[in-house]
C-alpha cells in the first residue's frame, strides 16, 4: 500500500524550487545549503527507517481492526462521509500526539529532530525523526476501535502530512479568516519558534481549532527565532536522531531516586533532576541570536550537491519499489541511504574520518548496486558508468581533502584534524 506522501515527493521538490524563486525575487535568504541538505537527508533516511516502522504500525492497526473490540461504528465499505469524518478525527488524534510529543520528555526524543533547524523553509517540513512513530502510533489506535479501515487511515495520514508541508514557509503571510480554522504558515512559524512565548503552541496539523479549544493557541506577533533552546549544532542526520537520547542519559545520571528518573522521562523537556526544577527558557532575539554555522567551500558544496542529487534519485526509486522488493535488497538499499546521509553530515562538519568514510561509501555503493542489478540487461551499460562516476568522485574527494586545510585557513578557520 503506497503512502500518498511518497507519491507527493515530486510535488515537494517543485514547491521548494518555487520557494527558492520567490525568495530570490524578494531578495531574502531562506536557505543555507548545509542546513537544507541536512533537512532533506534527515527526511529521506526517516522514510527509509519508516519502511519497517510503518509495517509494524499498520499490522498492529490491522490486527485491532479485525479483532472483536472493533465496534464497527462506521461501514466496512468506502464512503466520502466516513472519509471526511476520519480526516477530522485523524487530525484530532494528531493534535494530542503532537502536543504530548512536546510535553513528555521521552516523546520529545522522537520529535525534537523536526525542530532542530534554525532556518524556516519548505525543506524543514521534510526533517522528520526516525523514532517519532514509536511514541505517537498508540494515539491513532482508537480509530481502529471505531472501525475505520486501515487503507483509509493510510491515505488520510498521508494527506494530513502533505497539507502540513506547505505551512513551513516564511513566504506566505497571514491569511485572514482562514486563520480561525486552519493551520497556516503564520501559525506554524509560531510553533517552530523558540521565543519563550511561542514554546509548545499551535500543535494542530490541518486544523488550528484544537489549539483554540484546548488553550495552546498563540498568534504570531514578533518574528520567531527558530530552533530549539539547546541547539544540536550538527549537520549529521544520523547524530541528530540520537542527540536527545544522550541528553536524557545525562539527565538520568543526575537523578538521585527512581521518582526523579521517572520525572526525567515523563515531565516536560527542560526539567532538571539535579536542580529539581524546570530550567528557564532563554530569551532570544533575531538580531543577536547566532545560528549554528560551519565554514564551507565552493568545492565541497558542489561535491555534496552532486552526490545528494544522485542519492535522492536512488532513494526515490527505492521508496517507489519498496513494497515489491525482497527483504535483502530492501535492507541493502536502506543501509546505503543511511550511510550516505551520515557521510554527508561528516563532510559538512569536516570530521577527520569523513573522507575515508565517503571514499569507502562510493565503492561499496558500486558493488552493492551491481549485486542488486546483476540479472538486469542494463548492468552491461550501467556498471562502467558507475565505476567511472565512483573513480571521478574519489579523485575529486581526494583533491578536496588535500585542499581543505588551506582553504579553511584562508577563511580564518583552522581545523587541526585535517592537517
Amino acid at each position: 500500500m503506497l503512502n500518498p506522501t511518497t507519491i507527493a515527493i515530486p510535488l515537494y521538490f517543485l514547491l521548494i524550487g518555487l520557494e527558492l524563486m520567490a525568495a530570490h525575487y524578494q531578495k531574502t535568504k531562506l536557505y543555507r545549503l548545509n542546513d537544507a541538505i541536512t533537512n532533506i537527508n534527515t527526511g529521506a533516511s526517516q522514510q527509509i527507517v519508516a519502511v519497517l516502522m510503518r509495517l509494524i504500525g499498520v499490522n498492529i492497526y490491522a490486527w485491532l481492526y479485525t479483532s472483536p473490540i472493533n465496534l464497527q461504528l462506521v461501514g466496512t465499505t468506502f464512503s466520502w462521509l466516513n472519509f471526511i469524518i476520519l480526516f477530522i478525527a485523524w487530525d484530532f488524534c494528531y493534535y494530542w500526539a503532537h502536543r504530548m510529543s512536546h510535553e513528555i520528555n521521552l516523546m520529545w526524543s522522537g520529535h525534537v529532530v523536526h525542530h532542530q533547524s534554525e532556518d524556516y523553509n519548505l525543506s524543514v517540513a521534510l526533517r522528520q525523526s526516525w523514532f517519532q512513530g514509536i511514541w505517537t502510533a498508540p494515539f491513532y489506535l482508537p480509530l481502529a476501535f471505531v472501525g475505520f479501515r486501515p487503507e483509509d487511515v493510510v491515505y488520510v495520514s498521508g494527506l494530513n502530512l502533505i497539507y502540513q508541508f506547505w505551512i513551513h514557509t516564511e513566504i506566505v503571510g497571514k491569511l485572514g479568516p482562514l486563520e480561525w480554522v486552519f493551520s497556516t504558515p503564520s501559525h506554524h512559524r509560531v510553533h517552530h519558534g523558540r521565543n519563550p512565548e511561542y514554546i509548545d503552541k499551535n500543535h494542530g496539523g490541518v486544523f488550528i481549532i484544537w489549539d483554540r479549544m484546548f488553550g495552546t493557541f498563540q498568534e504570531e506577533k514578533a518574528k520567531p527565532v527558530y530552533g530549539i533552546t539547546t541547539p544540536v549544532k550538527s549537520w549529521n542526520p544520523v547524530w541528530v536522531n540520537f542527540a536527545h537520547f544522550k541528553t536524557i542519559g545525562q539527565q538520568l545520571s543526575e537523578a538521585r531516586s527512581w521518582q526523579d528518573k521517572l520525572k526525567v522521562l515523563f515531565y516536560k523537556p527542560g526539567w532538571s533532576a539535579k536542580m529539581a526544577a524546570y530550567l528557564p527558557i532563554p530569551e532570544v532575539d533575531r538580531q543577536t541570536t547566532p545560528k549554528f554555522v560551519t565554514p564551507t567551500t565552493p568545492g565541497l558544496n558542489a561535491y555534496v550537491l552532486i552526490q545528494y542529487l544522485l542519492a535522492m534519485v536512488g532513494t526515490a526509486l527505492l521508496l517507489f519499489q519498496v513494497e515489491t522488493l525482497p527483504l535483502l535488497p530492501k535492507v541493502i538499499g536502506c543501509l546505503l541511504v543511511i550511510w550516505y546521509v551520515g557521510s554527508t553530515g561528516a563532510l559538512f562538519e569536516y570530521r577527520s574520518w569523513a573522507y575515508a568514510l565517503e571514499l569507502t561509501r562510493l565503492w561499496v555503493s558500486v558493488g552493492a548496486v551491481s549485486y542488486l542489478l546483476y540479472t538486469q540487461p542494463l548492468i552491461v551499460w550501467l556498471m562502467p558508468a558507475m565505476v567511472a562516476l565512483a573513480l571521478g568522485s574519489s579523485l575529486w574527494l581526494l583533491y578536496l581533502r588535500r585542499q581543505a586545510a588551506g582553504q579553511l585557513e584562508l577563511l580564518g578557520v583552522k581545523y587541526p584534524m585535517l592537517k
